[in-house]
Protein backbone atom coordinates (compact mmCIF):
# COMPACT_ATOMS: atom_id res chain seq x y z
CA UNK A 1 0.00 0.00 0.00
CA UNK A 2 1.46 3.36 -1.03
CA UNK A 3 2.33 5.85 1.69
CA UNK A 4 -0.55 8.27 1.97
CA UNK A 5 1.94 11.12 2.48
CA UNK A 6 3.03 10.86 -1.17
CA UNK A 7 -0.59 11.27 -2.28
CA UNK A 8 -1.12 14.21 0.01
CA UNK A 9 2.04 15.89 -1.25
CA UNK A 10 0.81 15.54 -4.85
CA UNK A 11 -2.63 16.90 -3.97
CA UNK A 12 -1.16 19.86 -2.15
CA UNK A 13 1.14 20.70 -5.06
CA UNK A 14 -1.88 20.67 -7.40
CA UNK A 15 -3.66 23.10 -5.11
CA UNK A 16 -0.53 25.21 -4.81
CA UNK A 17 -0.51 25.65 -8.59
CA UNK A 18 -4.02 27.10 -8.43
CA UNK A 19 -3.81 29.32 -5.34
CA UNK A 20 -1.40 31.55 -3.51
CA UNK A 21 -2.44 30.39 -0.07
CA UNK A 22 0.28 30.20 2.55
CA UNK A 23 -1.95 27.78 4.45
CA UNK A 24 -1.76 25.25 1.62
CA UNK A 25 2.02 25.68 1.40
CA UNK A 26 2.29 24.96 5.11
CA UNK A 27 0.03 21.94 4.73
CA UNK A 28 2.65 20.23 2.57
CA UNK A 29 5.03 20.01 5.50
CA UNK A 30 2.16 18.80 7.70
CA UNK A 31 1.44 16.02 5.20
CA UNK A 32 5.10 14.98 4.97
CA UNK A 33 5.45 14.91 8.74
CA UNK A 34 2.22 12.98 9.29
CA UNK A 35 4.05 9.67 8.87
CA UNK A 36 5.67 10.34 12.22
CA UNK A 37 2.47 9.78 14.15
CA UNK A 38 2.02 6.69 16.26
CA UNK A 39 1.26 3.54 14.28
CA UNK A 40 -1.64 2.86 16.61
CA UNK A 41 -3.40 5.97 15.26
CA UNK A 42 -5.45 6.09 12.07
CA UNK A 43 -5.22 9.88 11.82
CA UNK A 44 -3.71 11.24 8.62
CA UNK A 45 -3.70 14.92 9.63
CA UNK A 46 -4.37 15.63 5.98
CA UNK A 47 -5.61 19.19 5.37
CA UNK A 48 -7.49 17.83 2.35
CA UNK A 49 -10.40 15.45 3.04
CA UNK A 50 -9.78 11.91 1.81
CA UNK A 51 -13.51 11.82 1.07
CA UNK A 52 -15.80 13.90 -1.07
CA UNK A 53 -17.95 15.53 1.64
CA UNK A 54 -20.66 16.41 -0.87
CA UNK A 55 -21.33 12.82 -1.89
CA UNK A 56 -19.98 10.49 0.81
CA UNK A 57 -22.53 8.41 2.71
CA UNK A 58 -22.47 7.10 6.27
CA UNK A 59 -21.78 3.51 5.24
CA UNK A 60 -18.65 4.56 3.33
CA UNK A 61 -17.45 6.66 6.26
CA UNK A 62 -17.97 3.74 8.64
CA UNK A 63 -16.12 1.32 6.36
CA UNK A 64 -13.19 3.72 5.97
CA UNK A 65 -12.99 4.27 9.72
CA UNK A 66 -13.06 0.52 10.37
CA UNK A 67 -10.19 -0.07 7.92
CA UNK A 68 -8.13 2.79 9.36
CA UNK A 69 -8.05 4.88 6.16
CA UNK A 70 -8.52 7.92 8.39
CA UNK A 71 -9.88 8.68 11.85
CA UNK A 72 -12.94 10.32 13.33
CA UNK A 73 -10.61 13.08 14.44
CA UNK A 74 -9.74 13.63 10.78
CA UNK A 75 -13.44 13.75 9.91
CA UNK A 76 -14.17 16.34 12.56
CA UNK A 77 -11.24 18.48 11.42
CA UNK A 78 -12.36 18.28 7.79
CA UNK A 79 -15.94 19.22 8.60
CA UNK A 80 -14.93 22.06 10.93
CA UNK A 81 -12.61 23.40 8.23
CA UNK A 82 -15.45 23.34 5.69
CA UNK A 83 -17.80 25.04 8.14
CA UNK A 84 -15.22 27.72 8.82
CA UNK A 85 -14.73 28.32 5.09
CA UNK A 86 -18.32 28.65 3.88
CA UNK A 87 -20.68 29.05 6.84
CA UNK A 88 -19.83 32.61 7.90
CA UNK A 89 -17.24 33.57 5.27
CA UNK A 90 -16.75 33.62 1.54
CA UNK A 91 -18.77 35.17 -1.25
CA UNK A 92 -21.94 33.35 -0.26
CA UNK A 93 -22.01 32.46 3.48
CA UNK A 94 -24.52 29.67 4.11
CA UNK A 95 -25.32 30.35 7.78
CA UNK A 96 -26.36 26.70 8.06
CA UNK A 97 -24.52 26.03 11.33
CA UNK A 98 -25.38 28.18 14.32
CA UNK A 99 -22.65 26.79 16.59
CA UNK A 100 -20.00 24.07 16.59
CA UNK A 101 -19.23 21.79 19.51
CA UNK A 102 -16.00 22.96 21.21
CA UNK A 103 -15.46 19.40 22.49
CA UNK A 104 -15.98 17.68 19.13
CA UNK A 105 -12.28 16.92 18.54
CA UNK A 106 -11.78 15.64 22.07
CA UNK A 107 -14.82 13.38 21.71
CA UNK A 108 -13.56 12.16 18.34
CA UNK A 109 -10.16 11.30 19.80
CA UNK A 110 -11.79 9.30 22.59
CA UNK A 111 -13.99 7.43 20.13
CA UNK A 112 -10.97 6.68 17.92
CA UNK A 113 -9.20 5.11 20.88
CA UNK A 114 -12.32 3.17 21.86
CA UNK A 115 -12.64 1.81 18.32
CA UNK A 116 -9.05 0.55 18.36
CA UNK A 117 -9.49 -1.14 21.73
CA UNK A 118 -13.07 -2.41 21.74
CA UNK A 119 -14.31 -1.99 18.17
CA UNK A 120 -17.24 0.16 17.06
CA UNK A 121 -20.44 0.59 19.04
CA UNK A 122 -22.49 0.88 15.86
CA UNK A 123 -22.21 2.04 12.27
CA UNK A 124 -22.54 5.61 13.63
CA UNK A 125 -19.43 5.26 15.81
CA UNK A 126 -17.34 8.39 15.26
CA UNK A 127 -19.69 9.85 12.64
CA UNK A 128 -20.21 13.66 12.94
CA UNK A 129 -23.88 14.68 13.06
CA UNK A 130 -25.46 18.14 13.28
CA UNK A 131 -28.51 18.74 15.46
CA UNK A 132 -31.19 21.37 14.87
CA UNK A 133 -30.91 24.13 17.48
CA UNK A 134 -34.27 23.31 19.06
CA UNK A 135 -32.98 19.89 20.22
CA UNK A 136 -31.31 19.96 23.63
CA UNK A 137 -27.69 18.96 24.14
CA UNK A 138 -26.35 18.81 27.68
CA UNK A 139 -22.87 20.10 26.89
CA UNK A 140 -21.14 23.42 26.24
CA UNK A 141 -23.48 24.31 23.38
CA UNK A 142 -26.65 26.40 23.57
CA UNK A 143 -30.19 25.23 22.82
CA UNK A 144 -32.17 28.28 21.76
CA UNK A 145 -34.44 27.66 18.75
CA UNK A 146 -32.44 30.50 17.21
CA UNK A 147 -33.69 33.01 19.77
CA UNK A 148 -31.52 35.32 21.86
CA UNK A 149 -34.06 34.91 24.67
CA UNK A 150 -32.68 31.47 25.58
CA UNK A 151 -28.97 32.23 25.19
CA UNK A 152 -27.20 31.26 28.42
CA UNK A 153 -29.99 28.97 29.64
CA UNK A 154 -29.01 25.46 30.66
CA UNK A 155 -30.98 22.36 29.72
CA UNK A 156 -31.38 19.60 32.36
CA UNK A 157 -30.26 16.78 30.08
CA UNK A 158 -29.72 15.70 26.50
CA UNK A 159 -32.84 15.26 24.42
CA UNK A 160 -33.69 11.56 24.16
CA UNK A 161 -32.71 11.43 20.48
CA UNK A 162 -29.32 12.95 21.35
CA UNK A 163 -28.85 10.37 24.12
CA UNK A 164 -29.53 7.67 21.54
CA UNK A 165 -26.97 9.13 19.15
CA UNK A 166 -24.31 9.40 21.83
CA UNK A 167 -24.92 5.80 22.93
CA UNK A 168 -24.35 4.72 19.33
CA UNK A 169 -21.04 6.60 19.29
CA UNK A 170 -22.10 9.48 17.05
CA UNK A 171 -20.32 12.80 17.45
CA UNK A 172 -22.57 15.83 17.96
CA UNK A 173 -20.63 18.20 15.71
CA UNK A 174 -22.76 21.27 16.37
CA UNK A 175 -26.14 22.93 16.09
CA UNK A 176 -27.84 23.60 12.76
CA UNK A 177 -29.59 26.91 12.18
CA UNK A 178 -33.34 27.15 11.71
CA UNK A 179 -36.24 29.48 11.23
CA UNK A 180 -36.48 31.05 14.68
CA UNK A 181 -38.86 29.26 17.04
CA UNK A 182 -39.39 26.79 14.19
CA UNK A 183 -41.13 29.48 12.14
CA UNK A 184 -43.83 29.96 14.76
CA UNK A 185 -43.06 33.52 15.88
CA UNK A 186 -43.92 35.80 12.99
CA UNK A 187 -46.64 36.31 10.44
CA UNK A 188 -45.84 37.64 6.96
CA UNK A 189 -42.25 36.36 6.90
CA UNK A 190 -41.12 36.32 3.27
CA UNK A 191 -38.92 33.21 3.52
CA UNK A 192 -37.52 30.59 5.88
CA UNK A 193 -34.15 30.17 7.53
CA UNK A 194 -33.81 33.40 9.56
CA UNK A 195 -33.09 33.58 13.27
CA UNK A 196 -31.72 36.30 15.51
CA UNK A 197 -28.90 33.98 16.60
CA UNK A 198 -28.02 32.42 13.29
CA UNK A 199 -28.80 35.10 10.73
CA UNK A 200 -30.23 34.20 7.33
CA UNK A 201 -29.52 30.73 5.95
CA UNK A 202 -29.00 30.33 2.22
CA UNK A 203 -29.20 27.52 -0.30
CA UNK A 204 -25.88 25.96 -1.27
CA UNK A 205 -27.12 25.76 -4.87
CA UNK A 206 -28.67 29.14 -5.64
CA UNK A 207 -27.39 32.64 -4.92
CA UNK A 208 -29.57 34.15 -2.19
CA UNK A 209 -31.73 31.02 -2.45
CA UNK A 210 -34.48 30.33 0.07
CA UNK A 211 -33.69 27.00 1.77
CA UNK A 212 -37.23 26.88 3.19
CA UNK A 213 -37.78 25.97 6.80
CA UNK A 214 -37.80 25.45 9.54
CA UNK A 215 -35.11 22.73 9.46
CA UNK A 216 -33.26 24.85 6.92
CA UNK A 217 -29.79 24.57 8.46
CA UNK A 218 -30.04 20.80 8.79
CA UNK A 219 -30.84 20.45 5.08
CA UNK A 220 -28.29 22.99 3.82
CA UNK A 221 -25.48 21.60 6.00
CA UNK A 222 -26.16 18.05 4.84
CA UNK A 223 -26.33 19.05 1.17
CA UNK A 224 -23.17 21.16 1.44
CA UNK A 225 -21.12 18.45 3.12
CA UNK A 226 -20.73 20.24 6.44
CA UNK A 227 -21.65 17.06 8.32
CA UNK A 228 -22.36 13.40 7.63
CA UNK A 229 -26.09 13.87 8.30
CA UNK A 230 -28.40 15.89 10.51
CA UNK A 231 -31.54 15.85 12.63
CA UNK A 232 -34.48 18.17 12.08
CA UNK A 233 -38.00 18.54 13.42
CA UNK A 234 -41.36 18.87 11.72
CA UNK A 235 -44.77 20.09 12.73
CA UNK A 236 -45.92 20.90 9.22
CA UNK A 237 -43.46 20.58 6.34
CA UNK A 238 -40.36 21.56 8.30
CA UNK A 239 -38.29 18.51 7.28
CA UNK A 240 -39.70 17.61 3.88
CA UNK A 241 -39.73 21.13 2.43
CA UNK A 242 -36.08 22.06 3.14
CA UNK A 243 -34.99 18.52 2.20
CA UNK A 244 -36.65 18.95 -1.20
CA UNK A 245 -35.07 22.37 -1.69
CA UNK A 246 -31.68 21.13 -0.43
CA UNK A 247 -31.28 18.02 -2.61
CA UNK A 248 -31.21 15.62 0.34
CA UNK A 249 -33.39 12.84 1.70
CA UNK A 250 -35.65 13.90 4.55
CA UNK A 251 -37.87 11.61 6.64
CA UNK A 252 -40.72 12.85 8.80
CA UNK A 253 -41.48 9.88 11.11
CA UNK A 254 -44.88 9.03 12.53
CA UNK A 255 -45.50 11.04 15.69
CA UNK A 256 -44.45 8.76 18.54
CA UNK A 257 -41.79 6.78 16.73
CA UNK A 258 -39.12 9.25 17.85
CA UNK A 259 -39.19 11.06 21.17
CA UNK A 260 -39.69 14.81 21.52
CA UNK A 261 -38.49 15.11 25.12
CA UNK A 262 -35.82 17.79 25.30
CA UNK A 263 -37.07 19.37 22.07
CA UNK A 264 -38.37 22.95 22.13
CA UNK A 265 -42.01 22.31 21.23
CA UNK A 266 -44.75 23.74 19.10
CA UNK A 267 -47.45 21.10 19.52
CA UNK A 268 -47.12 17.75 21.28
CA UNK A 269 -49.82 16.27 19.05
CA UNK A 270 -48.00 17.16 15.84
CA UNK A 271 -44.24 17.56 16.46
CA UNK A 272 -41.79 14.88 15.41
CA UNK A 273 -38.00 14.50 15.10
CA UNK A 274 -36.53 13.05 11.93
CA UNK A 275 -33.28 12.52 10.01
CA UNK A 276 -31.89 14.24 6.93
CA UNK A 277 -29.17 12.52 4.91
CA UNK A 278 -27.59 12.34 1.50
CA UNK A 279 -29.08 8.90 0.83
CA UNK A 280 -32.11 6.88 1.87
CA UNK A 281 -29.75 4.47 3.62
CA UNK A 282 -28.30 7.33 5.69
CA UNK A 283 -31.79 8.26 6.84
CA UNK A 284 -32.65 4.62 7.67
CA UNK A 285 -29.46 4.22 9.71
CA UNK A 286 -30.21 7.33 11.73
CA UNK A 287 -33.83 6.30 12.28
CA UNK A 288 -32.69 2.96 13.69
CA UNK A 289 -30.73 4.79 16.37
CA UNK A 290 -32.97 7.70 17.33
CA UNK A 291 -36.31 5.83 17.53
CA UNK A 292 -37.32 4.28 20.83
CA UNK A 293 -39.60 4.33 23.86
CA UNK A 294 -38.98 7.28 26.18
CA UNK A 295 -40.45 7.55 29.67
CA UNK A 296 -40.62 11.34 29.22
CA UNK A 297 -42.73 11.24 26.04
CA UNK A 298 -46.13 9.57 26.27
CA UNK A 299 -46.50 9.47 22.50
CA UNK A 300 -43.67 6.91 22.32
CA UNK A 301 -45.54 4.66 24.77
CA UNK A 302 -48.87 4.42 22.94
CA UNK A 303 -50.29 1.07 21.91
CA UNK A 304 -49.91 -0.14 18.34
CA UNK A 305 -46.57 1.45 17.52
CA UNK A 306 -44.69 -0.49 14.87
CA UNK A 307 -40.95 -0.24 15.57
CA UNK A 308 -38.00 -1.89 13.89
CA UNK A 309 -34.49 -2.11 15.24
CA UNK A 310 -33.26 -2.56 11.68
CA UNK A 311 -34.73 -0.27 9.03
CA UNK A 312 -32.06 -0.98 6.44
CA UNK A 313 -33.56 -4.45 5.97
CA UNK A 314 -36.32 -2.76 3.96
CA UNK A 315 -33.90 -1.21 1.49
CA UNK A 316 -34.21 -3.61 -1.43
CA UNK A 317 -32.95 -1.38 -4.21
CA UNK A 318 -34.69 -1.35 -7.57
CA UNK A 319 -36.15 -4.80 -6.84
CA UNK A 320 -38.09 -3.23 -3.99
CA UNK A 321 -40.35 -1.50 -6.51
CA UNK A 322 -41.57 -4.78 -7.95
CA UNK A 323 -45.23 -5.56 -7.23
CA UNK A 324 -45.83 -2.31 -5.33
CA UNK A 325 -49.02 -0.34 -5.99
CA UNK A 326 -48.40 3.40 -5.95
CA UNK A 327 -50.91 6.19 -6.51
CA UNK A 328 -50.02 9.58 -7.98
CA UNK A 329 -51.56 12.75 -6.58
CA UNK A 330 -52.15 15.24 -9.40
CA UNK A 331 -54.94 17.45 -8.10
CA UNK A 332 -53.70 20.51 -6.24
CA UNK A 333 -50.18 20.25 -7.69
CA UNK A 334 -48.86 23.56 -9.02
CA UNK A 335 -45.43 23.08 -10.59
CA UNK A 336 -43.75 24.03 -13.87
CA UNK A 337 -44.07 21.93 -17.00
CA UNK A 338 -40.35 21.21 -16.72
CA UNK A 339 -40.82 19.69 -13.28
CA UNK A 340 -43.98 17.91 -14.35
CA UNK A 341 -42.05 16.22 -17.15
CA UNK A 342 -39.40 15.15 -14.66
CA UNK A 343 -42.08 13.68 -12.41
CA UNK A 344 -43.54 11.77 -15.36
CA UNK A 345 -40.09 10.36 -16.20
CA UNK A 346 -39.67 9.15 -12.63
CA UNK A 347 -43.11 7.54 -12.55
CA UNK A 348 -42.49 5.80 -15.88
CA UNK A 349 -39.18 4.43 -14.59
CA UNK A 350 -40.80 3.07 -11.43
CA UNK A 351 -43.38 1.37 -13.61
CA UNK A 352 -40.65 -0.16 -15.79
CA UNK A 353 -39.09 -1.61 -12.65
CA UNK A 354 -42.27 -3.43 -11.67
CA UNK A 355 -44.43 -0.97 -9.74
CA UNK A 356 -48.10 -0.72 -10.63
CA UNK A 357 -48.87 3.00 -10.97
CA UNK A 358 -52.40 4.36 -10.58
CA UNK A 359 -52.27 7.82 -12.10
CA UNK A 360 -54.04 9.84 -10.96
CA UNK A 361 -55.81 8.91 -7.77
CA UNK A 362 -58.73 11.04 -6.63
CA UNK A 363 -58.37 13.23 -3.55
CA UNK A 364 -60.86 15.56 -1.95
CA UNK A 365 -59.13 18.94 -1.94
CA UNK A 366 -60.01 21.36 0.84
CA UNK A 367 -59.14 25.04 0.66
CA UNK A 368 -55.50 25.56 1.67
CA UNK A 369 -56.33 28.54 3.86
CA UNK A 370 -58.87 26.51 5.80
CA UNK A 371 -56.41 23.67 6.39
CA UNK A 372 -53.70 26.10 7.43
CA UNK A 373 -56.03 27.80 9.89
CA UNK A 374 -56.91 24.42 11.39
CA UNK A 375 -53.29 23.43 12.04
CA UNK A 376 -52.45 26.92 13.29
CA UNK A 377 -55.36 26.79 15.76
CA UNK A 378 -54.32 23.38 17.06
CA UNK A 379 -50.67 24.33 17.36
CA UNK A 380 -51.48 27.64 19.02
CA UNK A 381 -53.60 25.93 21.66
CA UNK A 382 -50.85 23.45 22.52
CA UNK A 383 -47.89 25.82 22.26
CA UNK A 384 -48.91 28.04 25.16
CA UNK A 385 -48.65 25.26 27.75
CA UNK A 386 -46.08 23.12 25.93
CA UNK A 387 -43.53 25.94 25.96
CA UNK A 388 -44.17 26.62 29.66
CA UNK A 389 -43.49 22.95 30.42
CA UNK A 390 -40.24 23.05 28.46
CA UNK A 391 -39.04 26.31 30.00
CA UNK A 392 -39.84 25.12 33.53
CA UNK A 393 -36.88 22.71 33.46
CA UNK A 394 -34.29 25.21 32.28
CA UNK A 395 -31.70 26.69 34.61
CA UNK A 396 -29.91 30.04 34.45
CA UNK A 397 -32.79 31.88 32.79
CA UNK A 398 -35.67 34.15 33.75
CA UNK A 399 -37.68 33.13 30.66
CA UNK A 400 -40.52 30.96 32.00
CA UNK A 401 -43.48 31.64 29.71
CA UNK A 402 -44.55 32.90 26.33
CA UNK A 403 -45.27 36.24 27.97
CA UNK A 404 -41.62 36.44 29.02
CA UNK A 405 -40.47 35.68 25.48
CA UNK A 406 -42.72 38.39 24.04
CA UNK A 407 -41.39 40.89 26.58
CA UNK A 408 -37.78 39.95 25.77
CA UNK A 409 -38.39 40.40 22.05
CA UNK A 410 -39.85 43.86 22.61
CA UNK A 411 -36.87 44.86 24.77
CA UNK A 412 -34.42 43.53 22.13
CA UNK A 413 -36.40 44.51 19.05
CA UNK A 414 -33.32 45.70 17.17
CA UNK A 415 -31.94 42.15 17.15
CA UNK A 416 -35.05 39.99 17.41
CA UNK A 417 -36.90 41.36 14.41
CA UNK A 418 -36.07 41.72 10.73
CA UNK A 419 -38.26 43.77 8.42
CA UNK A 420 -38.31 41.05 5.75
CA UNK A 421 -37.72 37.76 7.50
CA UNK A 422 -39.16 38.22 10.99
CA UNK A 423 -41.16 41.45 10.94
CA UNK A 424 -43.24 40.82 14.05
CA UNK A 425 -44.22 38.34 16.74
CA UNK A 426 -47.90 38.35 15.90
CA UNK A 427 -48.17 34.57 16.17
CA UNK A 428 -46.82 34.69 19.71
CA UNK A 429 -49.11 37.58 20.64
CA UNK A 430 -52.10 35.78 19.14
CA UNK A 431 -51.34 32.65 21.14
CA UNK A 432 -50.90 34.62 24.36
CA UNK A 433 -54.16 36.51 23.91
CA UNK A 434 -56.25 33.60 22.64
CA UNK A 435 -58.48 32.43 25.47
CA UNK A 436 -61.65 31.50 23.59
CA UNK A 437 -60.69 27.88 22.76
CA UNK A 438 -61.61 25.37 25.44
CA UNK A 439 -60.20 21.87 25.78
CA UNK A 440 -63.49 20.56 24.42
CA UNK A 441 -63.19 22.88 21.41
CA UNK A 442 -59.64 21.66 20.85
CA UNK A 443 -60.59 17.99 20.95
CA UNK A 444 -63.44 18.56 18.49
CA UNK A 445 -61.11 20.26 16.02
CA UNK A 446 -58.33 17.74 16.65
CA UNK A 447 -60.64 14.78 15.93
CA UNK A 448 -62.10 16.59 12.91
CA UNK A 449 -58.66 17.15 11.38
CA UNK A 450 -57.55 13.59 12.07
CA UNK A 451 -60.66 12.46 10.19
CA UNK A 452 -59.91 14.84 7.30
CA UNK A 453 -56.27 13.78 7.04
CA UNK A 454 -56.66 10.10 7.89
CA UNK A 455 -59.87 8.13 7.38
CA UNK A 456 -61.24 10.55 4.78
CA UNK A 457 -57.84 11.50 3.40
CA UNK A 458 -54.65 9.45 3.16
CA UNK A 459 -56.16 6.21 4.47
CA UNK A 460 -59.19 6.56 2.19
CA UNK A 461 -57.02 6.85 -0.91
CA UNK A 462 -54.78 3.96 0.13
CA UNK A 463 -57.79 1.73 0.78
CA UNK A 464 -59.79 2.71 -2.30
CA UNK A 465 -56.96 1.89 -4.71
CA UNK A 466 -55.29 -0.79 -2.55
CA UNK A 467 -52.06 1.17 -2.50
CA UNK A 468 -48.74 0.71 -0.72
CA UNK A 469 -48.00 4.43 -0.86
CA UNK A 470 -48.67 7.78 -2.47
CA UNK A 471 -46.47 9.78 -4.85
CA UNK A 472 -46.72 13.57 -4.40
CA UNK A 473 -44.83 15.72 -6.94
CA UNK A 474 -44.46 18.70 -4.57
CA UNK A 475 -44.17 19.11 -0.79
CA UNK A 476 -46.38 22.22 -0.92
CA UNK A 477 -49.56 20.17 -1.01
CA UNK A 478 -52.54 19.27 1.16
CA UNK A 479 -51.04 15.82 1.79
CA UNK A 480 -48.31 17.49 3.85
CA UNK A 481 -50.99 19.09 6.04
CA UNK A 482 -52.94 15.81 6.17
CA UNK A 483 -49.79 14.12 7.47
CA UNK A 484 -49.51 16.83 10.10
CA UNK A 485 -53.14 16.41 11.18
CA UNK A 486 -52.68 12.66 11.60
CA UNK A 487 -49.02 12.42 12.56
CA UNK A 488 -48.40 10.20 9.51
CA UNK A 489 -44.95 9.78 7.94
CA UNK A 490 -43.51 11.39 4.81
CA UNK A 491 -40.23 10.99 2.94
CA UNK A 492 -38.62 13.15 0.24
CA UNK A 493 -35.97 11.99 -2.24
CA UNK A 494 -34.04 14.20 -4.72
CA UNK A 495 -35.72 14.32 -8.12
CA UNK A 496 -34.04 17.01 -10.20
CA UNK A 497 -32.85 20.59 -10.69
CA UNK A 498 -34.45 23.61 -12.34
CA UNK A 499 -32.64 24.21 -15.63
CA UNK A 500 -32.64 27.98 -15.14
CA UNK A 501 -30.68 28.08 -11.86
CA UNK A 502 -29.91 24.50 -10.71
CA UNK A 503 -32.27 24.82 -7.74
CA UNK A 504 -33.09 21.30 -6.50
CA UNK A 505 -36.49 19.77 -5.96
CA UNK A 506 -37.60 16.39 -4.63
CA UNK A 507 -40.33 13.78 -4.94
CA UNK A 508 -42.40 13.02 -1.86
CA UNK A 509 -43.92 9.70 -0.77
CA UNK A 510 -46.65 9.33 1.86
CA UNK A 511 -48.22 6.47 3.78
CA UNK A 512 -50.32 5.62 6.80
CA UNK A 513 -49.19 5.52 10.43
CA UNK A 514 -46.06 3.44 11.15
CA UNK A 515 -45.43 2.79 7.45
CA UNK A 516 -41.78 3.93 7.60
CA UNK A 517 -40.60 0.50 6.46
CA UNK A 518 -42.70 0.70 3.29
CA UNK A 519 -41.80 4.33 2.61
CA UNK A 520 -38.11 3.55 2.95
CA UNK A 521 -38.52 0.62 0.55
CA UNK A 522 -40.29 2.83 -2.01
CA UNK A 523 -37.83 5.70 -1.58
CA UNK A 524 -34.78 3.45 -1.85
CA UNK A 525 -36.09 1.76 -4.98
CA UNK A 526 -36.77 5.12 -6.57
CA UNK A 527 -33.39 6.52 -5.50
CA UNK A 528 -31.51 3.58 -7.00
CA UNK A 529 -33.50 3.68 -10.24
CA UNK A 530 -33.43 7.46 -10.63
CA UNK A 531 -30.17 8.52 -9.02
CA UNK A 532 -29.79 12.26 -9.61
CA UNK A 533 -28.44 13.79 -6.42
CA UNK A 534 -24.79 13.96 -7.47
CA UNK A 535 -25.37 15.19 -11.02
CA UNK A 536 -25.23 18.84 -9.92
CA UNK A 537 -22.70 20.01 -7.38
CA UNK A 538 -23.69 22.79 -4.92
CA UNK A 539 -21.67 25.73 -6.20
CA UNK A 540 -21.65 27.59 -2.87
CA UNK A 541 -20.64 24.63 -0.72
CA UNK A 542 -16.89 25.06 -1.11
CA UNK A 543 -14.12 27.20 -2.50
CA UNK A 544 -12.12 25.81 -5.43
CA UNK A 545 -14.97 23.35 -5.96
CA UNK A 546 -13.93 22.05 -9.38
CA UNK A 547 -10.36 21.48 -8.24
CA UNK A 548 -11.50 19.63 -5.14
CA UNK A 549 -13.92 17.52 -7.16
CA UNK A 550 -11.04 16.48 -9.41
CA UNK A 551 -8.91 15.60 -6.40
CA UNK A 552 -11.73 13.61 -4.82
CA UNK A 553 -12.01 11.56 -8.02
CA UNK A 554 -8.29 10.79 -7.81
CA UNK A 555 -8.73 9.69 -4.20
CA UNK A 556 -11.69 7.47 -5.11
CA UNK A 557 -9.67 5.89 -7.93
CA UNK A 558 -6.77 5.11 -5.61
CA UNK A 559 -9.15 3.73 -2.97
CA UNK A 560 -10.86 1.55 -5.56
CA UNK A 561 -7.58 -0.14 -6.42
CA UNK A 562 -6.49 -0.21 -2.77
CA UNK A 563 -3.56 2.12 -3.35
CA UNK A 564 -4.40 4.07 -0.21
Amino acid sequence: MYNIDVLLLILNIVLLKTTNSDAILNSISISINSSRISQSSCSTYSPIPLIDPITVDIKTLAEDLSTCRYSSSDLVRWYLTRIDAVNQQGSHPLHAVIETNPDALEIANALDQERQINGSRSILHGIPILIKDNIATYDKMETTAGSLALVGSRVPRDAFVVQQLRKAGAIILGKASLSEWSNFKSENATRGGWSARGGLAYSAYVANGDPEGSSSGSAVATSAGLCAAALGTETYGSIVSPASRGNVVGLKPTVGLTSRSGVIPISHDHDTVGPLGRTVEDVALLLEVIQGVDSRDKATQQQGIVRHQNYTQFLLGIEGLRDLRLGVIREGINITDERQNRVNEAIKLMSIHGATIIDPVNITIIDDDTLSKYIESLASYNFHDDIINYLSELKNTTIRSLKDIIKFNIEHADKEFDSKYSPNQNTFISVENKTNMTNNDYMKLYNKTRLIGGRNGIDAILAQYKLDGLIIPDTAHEITIFASFTGYPLIVVPLGFNKSNDEPYGLMFAGTAWSESMLLRIAHGFEQAFSVRNTVRPKYAEQNGYILQFLFKIIEFLKKYKLI
